[in-house]
């Protein structure tokens, strides 16, 4: 329904709760029972619009998520991930309001107040604030199927690794020897004049290296990191035809394991803020007017739940900002994320030892962002002068 960007997220409280959203497009809601693959609407800040139709944000956590494989070539393999998601008319003809005025107004913020009110006339506040964290009443579902990041994006090729072999069946993926799943390798993306990689491996680490090619980490906790006991594990591989003088810069996103903790901050904060002069007592219940002093406690209590959701600065990075008593931003009262002791488990930026070489880039998991049996998936995308260079997805789980 609206979509927040992944690594940086501003809220500002008023009266009124509204999400900022990014610019949609000429691409109308899918209908109920569709399955639309790589559909977008044209993003801003590098970050598109997917699951047009979908009730919640972006490709909510409410999604049923699943990823497949798809043969192509003689040896490749192209992956799937799809978001089987609930929707409703109220959904629809929100992010349909949004794809009109979006495309001919230059002011999002306007837009999702415009498209907000709608709504919530037509459908009621109760079906609007359920709506807003991906939640029903539904009318039916949408199948929405990515292969690519944004519009623009190349497709990432992908293949078995050594001793698997390639099914093309069902699902597709790669089957070892003894018949058990085992995960395709990121091989490449299509042929460009910037920095490209090959012998890709990923894996649990062994000094400096991935001592043997897996995508699923099990998280023991083993190694010592800053804030405690980790897993170690990382990528290596070749690359060539780079530019030393600039960076690898890598970004990474987090799913699984827990709620959508945005969605529920934004929910219930407003519920907890129900007036702006009022205050919410532990049962629900308005209490009397005293500058919402409780309720500003329990948002900030809900706030830090967010931060310890993020593993890295690049998962979560949050500013929150309260108004004044002349309802202006009051930025000496800002409260939001800070830099970590130590490097981040996942590196934002990695330099090049030359124009080619061999690089290993390190990365951890931290043992008590983990519960036990829990499991996240970790995708990491890096670019080399704003050209893309490779992607990978880890499975973490915590034994």
């Amino acid at each position: 329904m609206k979509i927040l960007r992944p690594a940086i997220f501003s809220l500002l409280l008023t009266g009124t709760l509204f999400l900022p959203v990014q610019p949609a497009a000429a691409q109308w809601a899918a209908d109920p029972g569709a399955t639309a693959r790589n559909a977008f609407g044209p993003g801003a800040a590098g970050k598109a619009n997917q699951c047009r139709g979908a009730c919640g944000s972006g490709c909510p956590g409410t999604c049923d998520k699943a990823v497949s494989y798809e043969c192509q070539g003689n040896a490749q393999l192209r992956r799937i991930e799809s978001y089987d998601c609930g929707t409703h008319q109220g959904c629809r003809v929100h992010d349909d309001c949004l794809d009109t005025c979006l495309q001919k107004s230059s002011q999002p913020g306007e837009c999702q107040k415009q498209c907000d009110t709608q709504v919530m006339e037509r459908f009621g506040f109760e079906n609007s604030a359920s709506w807003l964290i991906g939640r029903g009443p539904y009318d039916g579902k949408i199948n929405f199927e990515y292969t690519i990041a944004a519009p623009a994006s190349p497709e990432p090729a992908y293949h078995c690794p050594d001793g698997a072999t390639r099914q093309c069946g069902g699902s597709a993926g790669c089957a070892a020897a003894d018949g058990t799943r085992v995960e395709p390798v990121f091989e490449n993306y299509p042929a460009t004049n910037g920095m490209r990689v090959s012998a890709f491996r990923t894996g649990l680490v062994c000094g400096e290296k991935v001592c043997q090619q897996t995508a699923s980490i099990e998280v023991w906790g083993e190694d010592t990191c800053p804030g405690g006991s980790c897993t170690h594990y990382g990528m290596e591989f070749d690359f060539a035809n780079a530019d030393p003088a600039a960076s690898l810069e890598c970004s990474t996103s987090t799913s699984g394991g827990d709620d959508d903790f945005v969605g529920g901050l934004l929910k219930q904060g407003g519920d907890a803020m129900t007036t702006r002069g009022g205050t919410t007592s532990n049962n629900g219940d308005n209490a009397t007017a005293g500058g919402g002093e409780d309720g500003m406690a329990e948002l900030l209590g809900m706030f830090g739940k967010v931060l310890a959701s993020g593993d890295s600065p690049d998962d979560v990075d949050v500013t929150f900002t309260p108004y004044d008593e002349q309802g202006n931003p009051d930025p000496s009262r800002a409260v939001g994320t800070r830099a970590g002791n130590g490097p981040p488990p996942v590196p934002r930026s990695v330099d090049l030892p030359g124009a080619s070489g061999h690089l290993f880039v390190p990365m951890y998991q931290l043992k008590s962002n983990l519960n036990r049996g829990e499991v996240k998936e970790r995708k990491i995308r890096c670019t080399h002068k704003g050209a893309p260079v490779l992607e990978t997805v880890f499975r973490l789980e915590a034994v």
